[in-house]
């Protein structure tokens, strides 16, 4: 059935089996034999022959089938898939209540007429056929013009041709709608129903011969009140009143006409006053003495209530499963309009949704009528105009309109009376603090009233739905939330990568800009990071204007971001945007009444010129940014056709960092520091080691630089202040009191947010006196940050915890900072220590350092020291701590309390003035 619409609106089906139709096939022989066309078809068949075949016996046949389909309620089509045309028999469009002399209607009208909750099934039995080539089986609900909903059983199957190809579909459709209502009532519990009727009514009924009512005992009245009496002298099924919700009044009447027995008929009527009842009556055939039928007896309850909750429940659990079937918001609303206009009997329903300073109708439906109605409304309805829209809305409360000429304004936008609709309900679907999100509307075909069943009803579809579509909300929101940055609501890395890859595998050719600001800390640092977010959000805002509506600005994280460029031109005019980029980040930015300038450093990389692969194309931009600072920074530098092997290897590295942590690769050398004036070991300087699985051991200089420029620094870090802390408990806090750790912190970790918390914890966890905790900062944190350092050094300082300037006198620190830091310690670079006592230009510096140190309370040390004259220069230059091989190369954990116990002497330790001892170690 409908196989034409499959390919011209979905897919044409096919390979069907014949086992089903040959069955078929059969039950219609069966079927002309019981009305006595047996033995004509018999005979035709056994003097059949080409020769004696006529136009005649071909119309005597087409007849004769068709009063076979219209009696078994069959219809039969025949689709051509070579010249694409469909035939249904006359039998077929009784069954689907359409005109035959309109034809077979277009694929999207057929489609339109079935449920669009068996839509889905019915294509893929007709997919599944195809590939199987198996039958063709499947029950759908058809939507007749007339709005009756009939079920249809479908069986076909495919014909060949001599090489096999699928020439032809044919098949058969029946209506299966009354044997789908024997099985809904053998699953409703007849007996309880047929003892209730038998034990409990509320009134008494009787008919004529005619079926014209001519009893009714007073208490019908008393359900349902002046408007008993008009029912006296008509017949059930010509009352207009008792046709709202369509029963099955052609299936009544013959019951009647046939003096059948019957129970529990369901049907509703509307009184005048707008009352909707839903009665329920049981009547048997009365016969006078000659055996004559002279009419009906029967009985009458009131089953409104228990009708409306049964509605209620049916809705409610019709409406559970439409969400548990369909994962679309809008297929849900679509169903769900469906349901409801069905379950209540209603023209149809439409979705409203807030656009701009009104409503727009997105989701619809009903009878076509209504839904050209609906497809005419202006793009938005005014929210301002006092209308019933617009009090729903305002007021966030539902609305019934029991009569539509009461509303002349709403009765001509929605046309009601050319729809024949008399009344509309309006109900607001609300979000999770209850606002108004959107309006669903239905219109009825008569006047009655709502009352606690259409309140409880709209409490039912509304309660429902807004809990689903507030669900779905939440789930777009966290979606949106992984995939984007909470601060500037650009895409965040995950989404970038996710982009990259959809066009690399797409073949097109795009461009990636990786941006780092060059200026930003500086910003962030000294007026907060409140500011330090505004001035990233400006920047986001400024990079999104800068560039085409196809490409894609996110935010990697910090302060650096990428641009993708989609559909990437030439070289040239790659460059151009990324020096309008340029251009905009340099604008002015007003911070706190002032102006700030920020500048960029941009790497551009091509795919899949330089990468076919996401990860690979942000390497390429990122090493080419690093090149763009490398020259001077403010600038534009493209990939240069290779990441250098150094960059790479330590970028590899910086990736493989997590994964180490967590594997137990890295490890701590401590290299000690001696007073030497007091002969004794006043500090162990932790340095980083990794045990690589296929490098071998790497030191700090062969991964830390990339390190620092990534998010790994924060956690190496933290990794590194916590084992140090443990080693220095396992050493025995008691056994050597005065003995500090010391750990290198780089000036990005110490400016993380959390740094400070993330310190004091650690200490407080293992009961640590943070005194004998050394972090050495070097001398460009304090230039770079100079307020925000001192700021956090002092936070440190509060805590109990020394910090030491590290390589001091090789950065370019300001005297008048440094009078005013309130720092422990200076430690001299090795720079100064070589070629001591040689180069008296070192030992002039040494010696003022150390001096300057004394004078400011600070105590300053030298690293680096490797050799016995180096170490005699230091200590005549009043340097006594001293770190560096000649005193103890670093040593692994495991052998730090051995070198504690067992001190080198004096000698050992070059403290000699012994010149044959010296000559003689140096030998």
């Amino acid at each position: 059935m409908l196989a034409g619409v499959v390919g011209a609106s979905v897919a044409y089906f096919g390979k069907a089996g014949s086992a089903g139709i040959a069955a078929w096939a059969g039950a219609l022989a069966a079927l002309a034999g019981a009305i006595g066309f047996v033995a004509l078809g018999a005979a035709r068949r056994s003097r059949a022959s080409r020769a004696r075949q006529s136009a005649e016996a071909s119309c005597r046949s087409s007849a004769r089938q068709d009063a076979i389909e219209q009696l078994a309620g069959l219809g039969s089509w025949t689709h051509d898939l070579h010249a694409n045309t469909l035939h249904w028999s006359d039998g077929a469009f009784r069954l689907f209540g359409l005109d035959p002399a309109a034809g077979v209607p277009p694929p999207r009208t057929l489609l339109a007429h079935i449920h669009p909750n068996d839509q889905e099934r019915w294509r893929e039995a007709h997919r599944r056929a195809m590939k199987s080539g198996g039958e063709v089986r499947v029950d759908f609900r058809w939507m007749r013009p007339t709005r009756d909903v009939v079920w249809v059983r479908s069986l076909g199957h495919a014909e060949r041709d001599e090489q096999g190809e699928v020439v032809r579909m044919t098949g058969i459709v029946q209506d299966i709608t009354g044997m789908r209502a024997m099985q809904q009532q053998l699953a409703a519990s007849e007996a309880k129903f047929r003892d209730l009727t038998h034990l409990s009514s509320d009134w008494i009924w009787e008919t004529d011969a005619q079926h014209r009512v001519s009893f009714l005992s007073d208490s019908f009245g008393a359900v349902v009140g002046n408007w008993a009496r008009s029912s006296m002298g008509r017949r059930r099924w010509e009352m207009p009143e008792s046709d709202f919700l369509s029963p099955d009044w052609e299936t009544h009447r013959a019951i009647c006409e046939a003096h059948k027995p019957f129970e529990n008929f369901e049907f509703s009527q509307i009184d005048p006053q707008g009352n909707v009842h839903h009665l329920s009556l049981s009547g048997h055939p009365v016969y006078d003495e000659g055996g004559q039928f002279i009419g009906y007896r029967g009985v009458g309850r009131d089953i409104t209530r228990e009708k409306q909750q049964r509605i209620l429940l049916e809705l409610e659990g019709d409406i559970a499963a439409i969400m548990r079937e369909q994962t679309e918001p809008q297929r849900v609303i679509t169903a769900i309009l469906i349901t409801v206009c069905g379950k209540l009997g209603w023209i149809g329903g439409v979705h409203l949704v807030r656009s701009g300073h009104g409503l727009r109708a997105r989701e619809r439906w009903g009878y076509p009528a209504f839904t050209q109605t609906i497809a005419a409304l202006p793009d938005e309805i005014a929210l301002d105009d006092g209308g019933i829209e617009d009090e729903c809305w305002r007021e966030a409360r539902d609305a019934w309109i029991a009569d539509l000429a009461q509303h002349p304004s709403f009765a001509a936008r929605y046309r009601t009376r050319a729809l024949g609709a008399n009344a509309a309900f309006v109900t607001v679907l609300r979000d999770e603090h209850g606002r108004p999100q959107s309006l669903l509307l239905f219109l009825a075909p008569v006047a009655f009233r709502g009352e606690s069943f259409l309140r409880e009803a709209a409490e039912t579809i509304s309660r429902t739905l807004s809990l689903y579509l507030q669900r779905k909300a939440a789930e777009r929101r966290l979606t949106y939330a992984s995939l984007h940055d909470a601060l500037t609501g650009l895409p965040n890395r995950a989404y970038l990568l996710q982009q990259l890859d959809e066009r690399l595998r797409a073949g097109e050719r795009a461009a990636l800009l990786y941006v780092d600001l060059d200026r930003y800390k500086l910003i962030n640092d000294t007026l907060g990071h409140s500011a330090g977010d505004k001035a990233l959000i400006e920047v986001a805002r400024r990079m999104n204007e800068a560039v085409g509506p196809r490409d894609v600005v996110g935010r990697m994280g910090g302060d650096e971001f990428v641009a993708l460029i989609s559909r990437a031109g030439t070289r040239d005019e790659v460059e151009a945007i990324a020096r309008a980029l340029l251009a905009s980040i340099e604008r002015p930015l007003v911070l706190s009444n002032r102006a700030y300038f920020l500048s960029a450093s941009i790497g551009v990389a091509f795919a899949p010129d330089d990468a076919n692969d996401a990860q690979s194309l942000i390497r390429c931009a990122d090493a080419a940014m690093y090149q763009a600072k490398s020259a001077g920074r403010n600038d534009v530098q493209f990939f240069a056709g290779g990441v250098s092997d150094g960059r790479a290897e330590q970028l590899q590295l910086v990736a493989e960092l997590p994964q180490a942590i967590l594997r137990g690769e890295l490890d701590l050398y401590y290299q000690p520091i001696m007073n030497i004036g007091e002969r004794r070991v006043v500090g162990f300087e932790g340095l980083l080691r990794w045990r690589h699985p296929v490098r071998g051991m790497l030191l700090p200089d062969q991964f830390l630089p990339a390190a620092e420029q990534s998010n790994a620094v924060r956690e190496l870090g933290l990794w590194t202040i916590r084992r140090a802390l443990d080693d220095r408990v396992r050493l025995g806090l008691e056994a050597w009191p005065e003995i500090a750790v010391s750990v290198n912190v780089s000036a990005r970790q110490l400016a993380e947010d959390g740094f400070l918390s993330a310190l004091n914890e650690s200490l407080l966890e293992r009961r640590f006196p943070p005194r004998l905790l050394r972090l050495e900062l070097t001398e460009s944190a304090f230039i770079e940050n100079a307020d925000r350092t001192v700021a956090l050094i002092g936070e440190l300082r509060r805590l109990g915890v020394r910090v030491v300037i590290d390589n001091f006198g090789t950065g370019y620190a300001s005297l008048s900072y440094l009078k005013n830091l309130p720092v422990d310690g200076l430690k001299i670079d090795r720079a100064f220590v070589e070629n001591l006592p040689e180069d008296r230009g070192n030992a002039a510096i040494v010696q003022a350092i150390t001096a300057m140190a004394a004078k400011l309370g600070m105590q300053a040390m030298v690293e680096g020291v490797e050799t016995a004259a180096e170490l005699r220069e230091l200590r005549a230059l009043d340097c006594d701590q001293v770190q560096g091989a000649l005193i103890c190369e670093p040593l692994p954990f495991a052998e730090l309390a051995e070198f504690l116990e067992s001190l080198p002497t004096l000698r050992r330790m070059h403290l000699v003035h012994d010149a044959d001892a010296v000559e003689s170690r140096e030998a």
